[in-house]
């Protein structure tokens, strides 16, 4: 078979693989600098002219070899990992870079010399192309004049080129400057010289080890005055520490081979900057430090080495934090639902390595990276470093919080303002003392009214959230109900049927039959078997229908606790019929009977959603016992919860009051609500968790208001 090559026409390949392989001016140039820093110059000069680009550099330089064999190679990079010779990790790979000169003008001239070699000239109008010695002034590097501008170039354009530049560069190898009209502009890279308390109010480190499978997270914070740190113990203020095992905290079924996925994805690091914006009437009722910040104008970028990947330089949410932050938008404030950070409040960076990380690959084009199953994990571990930074935020927040409406409850009242009030008068024989706190008190009330104004927009949002999770869930209540009503009118033939069919076999003459060796040796032709597991899947759907009946129950929420010791009792009830393998041990202490002010309904929704996660984590158990302690002690009702099952998922043993948190779940098939509900109930009676302790099974102490 005679052997052929592809044969493409220079004008055709300048368009595919320049103009429609860079989308704008500022990434084709982007893509010239990288060659520049790849040929180790100290300094790289933009001059853009009205109808010429001009990019010098002082770099290696080419000679006519160079050109032939590796310049004129589309496809074909010489470029490895490392220049040794300048200690830089190479940004070129693909050998398609070259053509960003076609995205940028119709003639190009590139004048390349080597140190002590013949200097060389290719020039080329993407018809034809050629090369030819010369002689330069300089000792090496190379001169790119590009000519037939396809872009008009004004100051506005240049501007965001420079900004562009700033934010996709993060090198300190190579000066880059830019000369328009007579003037030269300076590059920095965008995060130089940024402080704590002047450009941001926190920072979020991240580390991921490939091999340990392990995200180390470090907060660095100055938001907070100084006196909150008694407010908030044990919480530092300041600072923040803690690694977590990668195995524990993605879901498995979100990607396939997770621990090998894991491996393979290489180390790599973050380093994010959150911005609160302006505090207004907040800073003095959340004790701000700041309230002016000098926010850095950029999202997060994604650094592979020296230079961004061009799509995600900062100008595209391509860690979806928008989206995090609509699907809860609760406030930090709120006392359950989870607070999310907004997209305009963190910038900074995420920075991989050529080598360490290959499996982050470039798209052909440069402009991004491929979203596949490592992409998406790559981005699911930065997502988890930013929610713990959300978590311990609002842990802060939540402190300070409650020490606010503890302090609210305890204000005097306004006395001067109501002698006023009652007696308007009076204000011309006050003294200008007694005028000066008449005024301060009206200015007090007058920040109350903006604060409560506040709050109340704060608890609109809040519970907003709230109804959105529970809507779901009171829908699927009432499709369950809805069915069991439709089977309830069916109940009789659930009861009997077993027996019934059980006593025509017997009347017919069969029954003694199928039960030989003969007709039950083939399990899934054993009719008595098969019967006997109906009349256990009857049962279960007898209880379950009385349950599902009884649970919406209109008196449920208006008849009051008249004993604790009877209501929880006939929680265990219903569960010891569907589950006989739960023992129960119930301690009650102080029980007022008639006394209480809360419904039924509370306590169920309370012990049933701990009892099915006791009975969901621990199903390959024989026998679960469970433990329910309540104390009545100056009208709240103290309670703890325990199991002797196997505890809490790893991932939960540090920080066990995470399982509270929406969402939170181990099981991939878990939907994170049962123990959001559990906190969020407790919360509407004035209770808390105090405690939850999973390494010998389950315990949990916590209280409400009754």
């Amino acid at each position: 078979m005679k052997k052929l090559k592809f044969t493409i026409e220079d004008k055709e390949i300048a368009e595919l693989l320049g103009r429609q392989n860079f989308s704008t001016r500022e990434s084709a140039i982007f893509e010239l600098l990288k060659n520049c820093y790849d040929a180790g110059s100290k300094n790289c000069d933009i001059y853009i002219e009205s109808n010429c680009i001009k990019i010098i550099d002082s770099g290696d330089g080419m000679n006519q070899d160079d050109i032939e064999s590796n310049w004129m190679h589309v496809g074909k990079s010489n470029k490895g990992y490392k220049n040794e010779q300048h200690n830089r990790v190479l940004a070129g790979s693909k050998g398609v870079g070259r053509f960003a000169l076609a995205r940028l003008g119709d003639s190009v001239k590139v004048i390349s010399k080597k140190e002590k070699e013949i200097a060389v000239i290719w020039e080329t109008d993407w018809l034809t192309s050629g090369v030819k010695e010369t002689s330069v002034d300089f000792p090496k590097g190379t001169i790119i004049e590009i000519s037939d501008l396809r872009d008009s170039w004004r100051w506005k354009n240049v501007e965001t080129l420079i900004s562009f530049i700033s934010r996709a560069y993060k090198g300190s190898d190579m000066k880059i400057h830019v000369h328009f009209e007579g003037e030269t502009y300076n590059i920095n890279p965008i995060f130089e010289g940024i402080k704590m308390g002047v450009n941001y109010v926190s920072k979020i480190t991240m580390r991921y080890e490939s091999e340990k499978m392990r995200l180390s997270v470090t907060i660095e914070s100055d938001e907070f005055r100084s006196e909150v740190k008694e407010i908030i113990k044990p919480i530092s203020e300041r600072h923040y520490e803690n690694k977590f095992d990668m195995i524990n905290e993605i879901k498995k079924d979100e990607v396939e081979e997770l621990e090998q996925h894991l491996k393979e994805l290489g180390d790599f690091s973050a380093e994010l900057y959150f911005y609160l914006g302006r505090s207004g009437i907040r800073m003095e009722k959340f004790m701000y430090k700041h309230n002016e910040i000098d926010k850095v104008d950029t999202g997060v970028i994604l650094y592979r080495n020296a230079f961004s990947i061009s799509s995600l330089d900062g100008k595209k949410d391509w860690l979806d934090i928008g989206s995090r932050a609509r699907l809860s938008p609760a406030a930090a404030s709120h006392p359950t639902g989870s607070w999310r950070v907004r997209q305009n409040q963190l910038f900074g960076f995420v920075m991989i390595d050529k080598n360490k990380n290959p499996m982050l690959k470039d798209l052909a084009n440069r402009q991004g990276l491929e979203e596949d199953d490592y992409y998406q994990l790559f981005k699911s571990i930065i997502g988890f470093g930013i929610s713990r930074f959300e978590r311990y935020r609002q842990s802060i927040i939540r402190k300070i919080q409650k020490y606010n409406q503890i302090k609210n409850k305890q204000k005097k009242n306004n006395k001067k303002l109501t002698h006023f009030l009652n007696k308007p008068t009076i204000v011309t024989k006050m003294s200008e003392k007694e005028l000066v706190s008449l005024v301060d008190e009206i200015k007090g009330i007058q920040r109350e009214a903006k604060e409560q104004s506040k709050a109340r927009e704060e608890s609109s949002k809040q519970h907003k959230y709230d109804v959105r999770i529970l809507n779901v869930l009171a829908t699927q209540g009432l499709r369950a109900s809805a069915i069991a009503h439709e089977l309830h009118n069916k109940r009789n033939s659930l009861e009997t049927g077993y027996n019934n069919i059980i006593e025509a076999l017997k009347e017919y003459g069969f029954w003694e039959e199928l039960n030989s060796d003969e007709f039950t040796r083939v399990a899934y032709k054993n009719v008595p078997q098969t019967l006997e597991r109906l009349e256990e899947i009857n049962i279960k759907l007898i209880a379950f229908l009385d349950v599902i009946l009884s649970k919406i129950e209109k008196n449920k929420f208006s008849e009051k606790i008249e004993s604790i010791e009877k209501s929880i009792e006939k929680i265990v009830e219903t569960w010891i019929q569907q589950y006989t393998w739960l023992n129960f041990k119930l301690n009650i202490r102080n029980d007022m009977i008639g006394e209480y002010e809360i419904t039924n309904d509370v306590l169920e929704v309370i012990f049933d959603n701990l009892i099915l996660n006791s009975i969901q984590h621990n199903e390959m158990k024989d026998k679960l016992i469970i433990k329910i302690d309540v104390e009545i002690k100056d009208r709240t009702i103290c309670l703890e919860y325990g199991d002797n099952g196997i505890g809490l998922s790893p991932k939960y043993k540090n920080e066990p009051k995470r399982i509270l948190e929406v969402h939170e779940t181990s099981r991939d098939d878990g939907h994170g609500l049962g123990m959001w509900i559990v906190n969020n109930t407790l919360h509407m009676y004035e209770g808390e968790v105090t405690e939850i302790n999973g390494n010998k099974g389950f315990n949990m102490h916590f209280n409400l208001k009754g």
